[in-house]
């Protein structure tokens, strides 16, 4: 199956969400990863606060974060105005129709400053659909998948980051982007990244029509 990241020339910003960021950070080649991208990447600080609440509970990105805040591969962007409103209104309703504050704040401000999101949880993708039709949406693997990164970090590199990521952050990927995954790990690296399981278990080979 032939895979494109959707990631193109219309995204001019890109503003990261949570899981997004720490599947980078797992990858061990974050900076090189974005420095490739070549538009300018955001995060909210609602997202620093989420990424540091994590680190209080051992994880180890928040170093990782700092230098590339410090470095400017990344910025800092604060809720203002119309995103505030948006972001509350995101936070707030039935736990099937409301989010956490770093995807709240990842679409809210994306959605006032014509931002692309990039964001991969199934539940966040879904409430930005249906509530910004013109918002573009991007996944850690189109980010992966771009023809700059591949071309930066080249094929060993790049296969060995995705699989970091997976195997670090369970980064989560979608049906039609398996088979390239697939691909660039190799097969005998699938079975150890418990987020491709339920597609693993449809390509063996007693699981195999015909």
């Amino acid at each position: 199956m032939t895979f494109s990241s959707c990631l193109t020339d219309k995204d001019t910003e890109l503003v990261l969400d949570s899981s997004v960021l720490i599947n980078l950070l797992a990858t061990g080649h974050s900076t090189s990863i974005l420095k490739a991208l070549a538009v300018p990447v955001v995060v909210t600080d609602s997202v620093i606060r989420e990424i540091e609440l994590g680190a209080a509970n051992g994880r180890p990105e928040l170093e990782l974060l700092k230098k590339m805040i410090g470095d400017q591969v990344l910025n800092v962007r604060e809720l203002e105005g119309h995103a505030l409103a948006t972001f509350f209104e995101l936070v707030s309703g039935s736990a099937s129709e409301s989010l956490g504050d770093g995807e709240a704040a990842t679409l809210s401000f994306a959605h006032v400053n014509g931002c692309s999101a990039a964001i991969d949880e199934k539940k966040a993708t879904r409430l930005a659909t249906n509530l910004f039709e013109s918002m573009r949406l991007i996944t850690t693997i189109d980010i992966l998948a771009h023809d700059t990164v591949r071309t930066s970090l080249g094929e060993a590199i790049l296969a060995n980051a995705t699989f970091q990521a997976l195997r670090l952050a369970r980064m989560q990927v979608r049906e039609h982007q398996f088979d390239w995954v697939a691909r660039l790990i190799g097969s005998e690296n699938v079975e150890a990244c418990s987020s491709l399981g339920r597609f693993a278990r449809r390509t063996r080979p007693e699981n195999l029509s015909g």
